[in-house]
């Protein structure tokens, strides 16, 4: 068998399964909505003084499916170009939040050295560092696509 064509249909297979994790464009405007509601009304709940535990956290995982539906959402028209734009953005969102997970460790020591306090490390969340991921990557792709 032809090695290129091989090759090839690999290939075509596996665009044509990464082609069904995309949902219709209008589904940008979803996740927008979603990820603003829940973001407001997390904001809203800091000025509450007794919420329920599961609030917030849930308000988190609403903002982060949010995010998630505006990353997997196609574009008016998907072409090879914004294809590339959009793994590009990926690629940067994964090193960035990489880098974000070295040094917050670090940042968080000196910011209690400066201000003398003692505090316990910080664990991040998985939640923290996907929103943040999800942020980066949604903000770099629109970058890329307007600077084209």
């Amino acid at each position: 068998m032809n090695l290129k064509k091989t090759t090839e249909c690999e290939r075509t297979k596996l665009e044509s399964f990464l082609d069904k994790f995309q949902l219709p464009n209008v589904f940008k405007k979803v996740g927008l909505t979603v990820l603003v509601l829940s973001f407001l009304l997390l904001t809203a709940i800091k000025f509450i003084d007794n919420e329920s535990l599961w609030v917030r956290p849930l308000l988190k995982q609403v903002m982060l499916i949010g995010l998630l539906v505006i990353s997997i959402s196609k574009e008016k028209i998907e072409d090879e170009l914004i294809q590339t734009l959009r793994s590009k953005s990926y690629s940067l969102a994964f090193i960035i939040g990489v880098i974000y997970i070295m040094l917050q460790p670090l940042v968080n020591s000196v910011v209690d050295f400066i201000l003398g306090t003692n505090a316990q490390p910080d664990n991040l969340g998985y939640v923290q560092v996907l929103l943040f991921m999800l942020l980066i990557q949604v903000g770099f792709f629109e970058i890329l696509k307007r600077n084209r």
